[in-house]
């Protein structure tokens, strides 16, 4: 694996590390503490656009809350539904559609649309099931490549070649503030995968930031294409805890759109004060 790559990957499973589990996940309303199970959740996520579902990527109660969810959802929405997700690339929304159209073979379309190494068991349902129910599935994310780029050359996206520039945002900065704090905290703390030089972490930020100015614009052009469809995002928490990153620059796009952000919290926690407006509560093991 390129280095550079490998040092996203890092950084990215040291802001989304988690444990897995087999027991049933639990919803809650963050505002008034009460227990909701996956329909009541649907329910009460009647009235917003966009769901960024944060999630621990090595998680399996949480994947299980995912499907579980989106199955609710579909039957309050129908047709009317979309799944987003960070684990698809923008350059592999043609395959990731013909996967869904049936005219790709599910062993063609992961031979080359770069899927997760645990897609199999955690992603897999969630786009079957779309697959199943005719439900669009946007590939969110900028290529893994580009975002290497940033991080190799200073934070800059020049250089790239011009054939995969339409995969880069339209637009992207890295804001200071609480999200710029937390990822420094995070990528410094002694549990970090490796210590970077000040430089070195500027242009990781930089790289993270450029998956979520991707995400959010994927988003909203679908939302601009679809302003009928309810739109269900997945993502590692990290990317939409207190509204912040992807969340955070959806909402400047697209300030009139209604956003609900799910956060996963261990049942432990209980208590303490949720970093989004809905929870998902599981058990690390």
């Amino acid at each position: 694996m390129n280095k550079f790559i490998k040092t996203i990957a890092l950084g990215a499973a040291m802001l989304c590390l988690g444990a897995g589990a087999a027991n049933a996940a639990q919803f809650g309303d963050a505002g008034s503490g009460k227990d909701l199970n996956a329909a009541q959740l649907a329910q009460r996520l009647q009235k917003y656009d966009v769901i960024f579902f944060g999630e621990f990527h090595d998680q399996g109660e949480i994947h299980q809350s995912e499907i579980d969810l989106l199955q609710a959802m579909h039957k309050l929405k129908g047709a009317k539904l979309a799944l987003s997700m960070e684990m698809f690339e923008a350059d592999n929304q043609d395959k990731l559609d013909k996967f869904l159209a049936g005219t790709l073979s599910e062993e063609d379309f992961l031979a080359t649309a770069r899927p997760w190494p645990n897609y199999r068991t955690d992603y897999a349902p969630l786009v079957n099931f779309a697959k199943e129910k005719k439900m669009p599935v946007i590939a969110a994310n900028v290529p893994r490549f580009l975002a290497a780029h940033v991080a190799k050359n200073n934070a800059s996206t020049e250089g790239v070649e011009a054939q995969y520039q339409q995969w880069l945002p339209k637009y992207t900065y890295a804001p200071d503030g609480a999200y710029k704090d937390k990822f420094y905290a995070q990528m410094s703390s002694p549990a970090a995968p490796m210590k970077m030089p000040p430089a070195r972490l500027a242009a990781v930020y930089a790289a993270q930031c450029l998956k979520d100015d991707k995400m959010a614009e994927s988003i909203a052009a679908f939302a601009d294409a679809h302003p009928d469809m309810q739109i269900l995002h997945i993502n590692g928490c990290f990317h939409s805890d207190a509204h912040l990153g992807t969340t955070q620059k959806m909402e400047a796009l697209r300030p009139k759109l209604k956003v609900a952000v799910i956060t996963p919290l261990e049942r432990k926690q209980k208590g303490e004060k949720p970093a989004g407006d809905f929870v998902v509560w599981f058990d690390r093991k």
